[in-house]
């Protein structure tokens, strides 16, 4: 069977984020359809071997079902030339880039911003990978900005953290650009951001003005006052 230019296009931003969960896929890509459509698509693909079903994704603090999440299957992988082997699990931190990914373009389609460009795992060299690249143009401000953003879980320890933030650091040293982006750390939880902000008082000044801790529910504002 024939795939649709809209079946590359799930099968490619899929591939992008690793993983993207069922509501993922309907609001970047089937906003224009009727609830049904996106079902329907994805069902096809699951059945033809091009998408994996997971899972389901959590919801609430008590861990209720939520929406199924997907990954590459293998014909999928074939397709798109990918290697590796299937997860087994549902990865939460691929879903929250994809959520952080979301907010962007919601906040585009208000008029908040316009978003110039974008990229998973986009790396930073020497030695550090940003969760998600984001360049930014805000036009009632006029005015451009860029971030790295990184999706935190609250998993990591701080002694990770300090050390991801000292590869940002060699970054910026061997940075010729006049201008270095700014690195977000995007949290859930109140609790986490204060955490990371303990920790990131703790650094040498030039490296704390280089770093912003973001509740995800304050997300845009907050790139909007960077």
């Amino acid at each position: 069977m024939e795939l649709t230019h809209r079946d590359y296009d799930v099968l490619k931003l899929t591939h992008t984020f690793s993983q993207l969960a069922s509501t993922h896929l309907s609001e970047l890509l089937f906003a224009d359809r009727s609830h049904s459509v996106p079902d329907k698509v994805i069902g096809r693909l699951v059945r033809l071997g091009y998408l994996s079903r997971v899972g389901r994704r959590a919801t609430g603090s008590k861990g209720g079902a939520g929406a199924f999440v997907y990954q590459l299957g293998r014909a999928g992988r074939l397709l798109l030339d990918v290697d590796g082997r299937l997860m087994p699990n549902v990865n939460n931190h691929a879903l929250m880039i994809a959520d952080t990914y979301l907010e962007l373009r919601r906040a585009e389609k208000l008029g908040v911003l316009q978003l110039k460009d974008w990229s998973v795992e986009f790396p930073v060299p020497p030695s550090v990978r940003a969760d998600l690249f984001a360049m930014v143009e805000y036009p009632q401000q006029e005015r451009r900005s860029s971030y790295f953003l990184e999706i935190d879980l609250g998993t990591e320890q701080p002694a990770r953290i300090r050390e991801k933030v000292a590869g940002y650091w060699r970054a910026v040293e061997a940075s010729t650009d006049e201008f270095f982006p700014y690195v977000v750390f995007v949290v859930k939880q109140q609790v986490r951001s204060n955490e990371l902000t303990r920790v990131f008082r703790r650094l040498p000044e030039e490296q704390q003005e280089m770093i912003q801790v973001c509740l995800f529910s304050e997300l845009i504002p907050r790139l909007l006052e960077l």
